[in-house]
């Protein structure tokens, strides 16, 4: 696929520096140095959309999306610490707002006929409730069986933290991380009784 023009990027960078001015009280001017950090981080989020799967003719809604979220939680300082230093908070942020965003798109309605609309409804409405019923169920055994540590891991998984997140929001390393999600899995099977 052709790689956008000149013309369309600097478009593009106009339009976000007036969203980016608007979002910020619209009483700053964007600097050059804003520019450039939202087009890194909309280069970012174009190599992500792509090894994520998603169609290139929706990669400029999710950037703009994910632009929106993360100028809703950072500062303009923000925004060039999450591109230009991968050890920081704010990176973090952006691999948060980024994984949060493909998570939405890979839910988003797909058109169907009625048929597999109607069939689909009722094989998701079995499927969610048996998935309820087996998060309820591993809960509840969790509670009685897990440590602490190990329930907080299971629970930072789930909501898709990864190792290396989770091991500096602990202040542990990534081997212990590692380590309580293989034991409290092995604990779970075991309790439930899977193989």
């Amino acid at each position: 696929m052709p790689p956008t023009s000149p013309t369309n990027r600097n478009l593009k960078l106009a339009a976000c520096a007036v969203a980016f001015a608007a979002a910020m009280g619209g009483s700053h001017s964007t600097t050059a140095s804003e520019l450039e950090t939202i087009d890194k981080i909309e280069r970012y989020c174009t190599v992500s959309w792509r090894n994520a799967g998603i169609s290139q003719q929706e990669w400029d809604d999710c950037t703009q999306q994910a632009l929106v979220e993360l100028l809703d939680r950072m500062s303009r300082e923000g925004l060039s610490e999450a591109i230009g230093n991968v050890e920081s908070h704010e990176r973090r942020e952006l691999n948060r707002t980024v994984w949060r965003t493909v998570q939405r798109w890979r839910r988003r309605p797909r058109p169907q006929s009625f048929e597999e609309s109607w069939n689909g409804e009722r094989q998701n409405v079995s499927r969610s409730d048996e998935m309820e019923n087996a998060w309820e169920q591993i809960a509840s055994v969790s509670e009685s069986s897990l440590s602490d540590r190990q329930q907080t891991i299971l629970a930072m998984m789930r909501d898709g933290w990864r190792v290396s997140e989770i091991a500096e929001e602990l202040q542990i390393t990534q081997a212990r991380v590692s380590d309580e999600k293989y034991k409290a899995i092995v604990k779970l099977r075991s309790v439930l009784g899977v193989v």
